[in-house]
């Protein structure tokens, strides 16, 4: 089955090495969302992998339409493996993009925030510096609106960290993080 998209970009590093962020409206709905996962595979504005298609599938069986993709990590690599042996897995920029997608979501009441980054998030406490960057925005989403969505996830690994959305039904339904 092709996909269907009526806009799509991808941020890339002129390296090629990095991706900040990938985004597509899948659909006429205003609701959006933005996902944070472990690193970018290879995915861009043509191309979809298997985790870039399964995240679209869960967004549109949860009404969105809209969704962008940044990851704690931006190096490119299909091997997460590769990570832990480069000297740069974050990536000069990908802070700040995050750090703007954040802040979007704080802003925008029909912006959801979805988290599925697995353990491997944990690689240098990436998990930690921005879930604590999440709480921050979250806090400012709560002044800004009446019981807005918190960050969401499918359900949790067995060491506590948002699972993967591979490992994941297509039809799975997002909840609300009591805690990160």
């Amino acid at each position: 089955m092709k996909e269907f998209f009526y806009e799509r970009n991808c941020s890339i590093s002129k390296s090629k090495k990095y991706r900040w962020s990938l985004s597509y409206e899948i659909s006429k709905s205003k609701q959006e969302i933005i996902f944070i996962g472990l690193n970018p595979s290879l995915s861009d504005s043509f191309f979809l992998d298997n985790t870039t298609k399964k995240i679209i599938k869960i967004s549109k069986n949860n009404n969105y339409g809209k969704v962008k993709l940044i990851n704690l990590f931006a190096l490119i690599s299909s091997n997460p493996e590769r990570l832990f042996n480069h000297k740069n897995p974050v990536g000069y920029l990908n802070n700040n993009h995050i750090y703007k997608n954040l802040k979007y979501w704080s802003e925008n009441k029909n912006c959801d925030l979805w988290l599925g980054w697995g353990n491997k998030g944990k690689f240098l406490n990436r998990n930690k510096r921005i879930s604590k960057k999440i709480m921050q925005y979250n806090s400012i989403r709560k002044s800004n609106f009446d019981n807005p969505l918190g960050p969401l996830l499918i359900k949790k690994t067995i060491k506590d960290n948002p699972i993967h959305p591979l490992y994941c039904s297509d039809n799975s339904i997002l909840k609300t993080v009591k805690s990160i």
